[in-house]
């Protein structure tokens, strides 16, 4: 794999000819079988790379050497020397190094090739100095065993001289015996032995049998990116990142593998990504933005900041351009260990495909979960919006976005309300038709002081009758358009449909019953839909048959009643106007019996929107709850620089906009109301209901303007009681970190750098999730990237993945990156650097390292100690 990953190493290994206690040739028979057998445990345990270290002697390790590439282990040469203070050091070469070359070394160091164990050669300064020359690797061995260790026999100035040399990087220590005096305070860094960069404690126990690799102390890990001293050498000058003396498994999680590119800038290029910190460096123009904008787009996710999606936008339409394919290699951990590639095309939706390449139901986010990018200058956008950093800490503990259940609750209370305006517009519309009775009634008392009643007596009563029909029909079609749904066959298929892997389950049993449950209520609801539609037409039927009977029956009744009418219009009377306002008064009064339902409707729905905005309201403080949760994780993650609070979102545009929609005039006591610090929706509609004057009392709005709320009514009222302020978050920054004393400042107190820095050291600590970030020190505080950025960078080692653009030192170097992707391009397309993917301890990634980045000067400082810059 490119780029820096652990190792698991043994280096002090006796060859089979090492001569002293538990001499491999005292329980092998030959130096094959013991050869054999310890290149066995190697691959058992994992060990990749050994050093062979006999006691001033190289030529004994010729067949180990041998043996060990002939099985895939490196093998690196190397000798015991024994210091003129009596103490042990390894020193090992790299993998080729000639033999003649090693034998010069100990001949160098003041021994002679093969000579006895106990020879002493010249001094540990010496030594460590003339073969550090030489391009080895020089650590004291077994540190802290009584007589040939370091730490023993010697303590407080002459021992730190020893230890604060500066080309001494790493010591070796016996984890079964008890820790030498000074070892504390040497690993500690206390005085005199104030180093200013630590030592590196690493395992490197005698290893004469293949057993003994197996204990505590006969291996350690080592992150590098390629099996040679010159890695070794960068690791133990990286201790904290690049040693581990236990298995350094990093926290299971889904991992970014590998993105490439079909067409467009980057057209045919591949890059890896590491499971910890992957560092894209390059001059401008070279792809760097591209590739962290391509793994936003093929992941389908959208940028908080509306800057920030202009410029996603620009980038996918001119950069990427139309055709272009980004496939994004992914491993997924749940529901178990699985490979997955996302693919997307620039104008369509993301295929997720399967490791056999068949494309699935899922969505990236299912197998992926959920991942945090930021393009270039988003940060520092986002930190002018409170709300929108509140909606970034949310995302930590989900994606930040409303449960199922809280947007059913939303979805339900618009239907409540526009069902209740449907419910009191028609009983508003009834009440205006009802209103007419009394006028109808008068007129027809009118025609009480004539024989107009009592000769067309007969014909009223028919218009009384007939209004009946028009009622009854009138009540069947709002049956029939109540049942549309119980009659829908989609309903019943759905209900009937079978249930997936029922037999597979070894509950099949009780499973069934929920199959049979779903049926049984499909095959009910389809006869009682049967049922209802026979019934609908059958009450149709009996309708129209019972309006014919009595149109038949009253037929000679009509004839005589036409002659009536014909004398009344001769007698200079008016019955037809009589007729029409009789019939249009029973045609009202037959109209009455509704006002009843609608009402109890209405009381039904006003109860049941009721219980809607009680179930919001536990929604809203479920979700305040999750906000406290993802601070106190922020807080706690941050270790103190940076301080969040929770506050109501300042920005309460989507209640204003109701309100200017709604109400004329003046406002401005109104929208300082709602601008409040305590302002609530449901008590500002609490106190509207309740008149002028408790808006006065409770919100200080006062008279056209208090006119006005409550003259909205309740279109107003119902919207506004649906919404709720929203949560934000008050993010401080102590701006003395690193100096011993404490001063925090909120974020409008703060430098765009230092604003931006508060939110990615926000960002770094609060999730688990994947991060992506274009160029972050382009808004940050380059001392709080080199105090606060880069320690965090490296304490999330083996727990989250990050990927950063960068032309900044400090974040590959000091951050100590895995993986290195040096970009070049020619205008027209952008590519990895010929060799210019892998880690710093490769010389070639340094060589470009040095020549692209730029850095302040504690990071240069640091760089020439840690990689030779």
């Amino acid at each position: 794999m490119p780029g820096a990953h652990w190792v698991r190493a043994a280096l002090q290994v006796n060859p089979y000819a090492y001569q002293g206690r538990n001499s491999p040739s005292t329980r092998f028979a030959s130096e094959a079988d013991y050869n054999e057998a310890l290149l066995d445990k190697c691959d058992e345990l994992g060990i990749e790379l050994i050093a062979i270290t006999d006691h001033w002697a190289v030529d004994t390790a010729s067949g180990l050497i041998h043996d060990a590439t002939a099985r895939g282990v490196v093998a690196l040469p190397g000798f015991e020397a024994n210091t003129a203070e009596g103490f042990h050091l390894l020193v090992i070469f790299e993998s080729g190094t000639a033999v003649a070359d090693v034998n010069a070394a100990v001949g160098a160091c003041g021994g002679t090739p093969g000579c006895n164990n106990g020879t002493v050669g010249h001094s540990f300064e010496y030594i460590l100095e003339k073969m550090s020359d030489r391009g080895a690797l020089v650590i004291p061995a077994h540190a802290n065993v009584a007589n040939s260790g370091m730490l023993t026999g010697r303590q407080g100035n002459p021992l730190a001289k020893l230890i604060n040399h500066p080309q001494l990087h790493a010591l070796g220590i016996t984890p079964s015996v008890a820790a030498a005096q000074e070892q504390e305070a040497i690993i500690e860094r206390r005085k005199p032995f104030d180093r200013r960069h630590p030592l590196a404690v690493i395992h490197a126990d005698d290893i004469s049998h293949p057993d003994a690799l197996e204990t505590e102390g006969g291996s350690t890990w080592f992150k590098v990116s390629t099996l040679t001293v010159e890695s070794l050498k960068i690791a133990v000058r990286t201790p904290e990142t690049r040693i581990a003396l236990t298995d350094p498994k990093g926290e299971t999680r889904p991992l970014l593998k590998e993105i490439s590119w079909v067409g467009g800038f980057l057209d045919g290029v591949t890059i890896p990504l590491s499971p910890d910190l992957t560092a894209l460096i390059g001059g401008r123009g070279t792809g760097k933005s591209t590739a962290i904008e391509s793994l936003r787009y093929v992941l389908g996710l959208t940028p908080i900041g509306a800057s920030a999606k202009a410029d996603h936008d620009a980038i996918v339409r001119g950069v990427l351009r139309a055709g272009t394919v980004v496939k994004l290699a992914v491993e997924a951990i749940s529901p178990r260990p699985q490979a997955f590639t996302i693919e997307r095309s620039v104008h369509n939706t993301p295929l997720v495909k399967d490791s056999s390449g068949t494309v699935t139901s899922l969505q990236p986010a299912d197998v992926i979960g959920d991942v945090e990018i930021f393009g270039q200058h988003e940060l520092a956008e986002l930190t002018s919006d409170s709300a929108k950093v509140a909606s970034m800490l949310h995302r930590f503990q989900g994606n930040g976005d409303l449960t199922a259940e809280h947007k059913a609750t939303l979805a339900t209370l618009k239907e409540s309300r526009e069902k209740l305006a449907r419910a009191e517009m028609d009983k508003a519309e009834l009440g205006e038709e009802l209103a007419d009775i009394p006028r109808l009634e008068e007129q027809v008392r009118q025609f009480q002081e004539t024989d107009v009643p009592t000769r067309l007596s007969e014909v009223t009563r028919m218009n009384q009758d007939e209004a009946v029909f028009s009622e009854g029909q009138s009540r069947v079609a709002d049956a029939k358009s109540t049942l549309t749904g119980l009659t829908d066959t989609q309903l019943t298929a759905k209900l009937g449909a079978s249930y997936d892997g029922l037999e597979g389950s070894p509950q099949a049993d009780t499973l069934r019953l929920v199959q049979s449950a779903t049926n049984t209520l499909a095959e009910t609801l389809k006869i009682l839909a049967t049922q209802a539609e026979a019934a609908i037409a059958a009450a149709d039927a009996a309708i129209a048959s019972a309006e014919t009977d009595w149109t038949n029956a009253i037929r000679e009744q009509r004839d005589d009643h036409a002659d009536v009418l014909r004398q009344l219009v001769q007698d200079g009377l008016e019955p037809d106007k009589y007729l029409t306002t009789t019939k249009a008064l029973e045609d009202l009064k037959a109209k009455e019996p509704r006002q009843a339902g609608i009402d109890a409707n209405i009381k039904e729905l006003v109860a049941s929107r009721k219980t809607l905005l009680q179930e919001l309201a536990e929604h809203e403080n479920k979700r305040v709850e999750a906000l406290h949760d993802a601070i106190r994780t922020a807080n706690a993650a941050t270790g103190g620089v940076v301080i969040v609070k929770p506050i109501a979102a300042q920005d309460r545009c989507h209640v204003k906009s109701l309100i200017e929609d709604a109400v004329s005039g003046q406002r401005t006591q109104i929208m300082a109301a709602v601008d409040a610090e305590g302002f609530s929706t449901r008590a500002f509609v609490e106190a509207a209901r309740k008149g002028e004057a408790e808006l006065t009392a409770k919100f200080s709005i006062r008279g056209a303007q208090a006119r006005g709320v409550v003259d909205a009514g309740e279109a107003l009222f119902r919207q506004i009681e649906e919404l709720s302020v929203g949560n934000a978050v008050e993010v401080q920054l102590d701006i003395g970190a690193g100096t011993g004393t404490r001063e925090f400042k909120k974020m409008d107190d703060l430098s765009k750098g230092q604003r931006a820095t508060a939110l990615l050291l926000l960002l770094l600590g609060a999730s688990r999730a994947p991060l992506v970030i274009d160029q972050p020190e382009d808004d940050l505080d380059n001392r709080f990237v080199y105090d606060g950025i880069v320690k965090n960078l490296r304490e999330l080692k083996g727990k989250r993945q990050i990927i950063a653009s960068t032309h900044n030192a400090n974040v590959p170097v000091l951050g100590d990156a895995e993986l290195i992707v040096a970009l070049e391009g020619s205008g027209q397309n952008g590519k990895p650097v010929e060799g210019g993917i892998g880690s710093l301890d490769d010389a070639t990634i340094r060589a470009l390292a040095e020549s692209i980045l730029e850095g302040g000067t504690a990071a240069f400082n640091a760089r020439q100690h840690l990689y030779g810059f």
